[in-house]
């Protein structure tokens, strides 16, 4: 019965990874992007969270607590760099960005 349910955790965060996938490489907005990436983090973080429950009574008690504080300052670190984006270039579209580094230099030396 206990593996039944371990295995019930383990597709749970399989599906919630697929679906970070999906919206990692079907959003253009930056900010989608990265709240994908952050499901992304947090299935692997429930994965853990799973086997840390068979593990000893602290160790993978206190490695999934310091995967938690990673994805606290994670998450902070991305929406700081999709706000800088945002107040350089006023806007989040990745694909508008890649094309504005592409070119280099517009100005022409004469």
């Amino acid at each position: 019965m206990l593996i039944l349910s371990y295995f019930l955790f383990l597709a749970l965060a399989a599906a919630v990874f697929s679906v970070g996938v999906y919206g990692l490489f079907t959003r253009r907005n930056m900010l989608r992007m990265l709240l994908s990436a952050e499901v992304m983090f947090n299935s692997a973080l429930l994965t853990l969270l799973a086997l840390a429950a068979t593990s000893e009574p602290l160790g993978g008690r206190v490695l999934a607590l310091i995967a938690i504080g990673t994805a606290a300052a994670e998450i902070g670190v991305m929406i700081s760099i999709g706000i800088l984006f945002f107040r350089r270039t006023g806007e989040i579209d990745v694909y508008k960005l890649s094309e504005g580094t592409r070119g280099g230099s517009k100005e022409s030396h004469a």
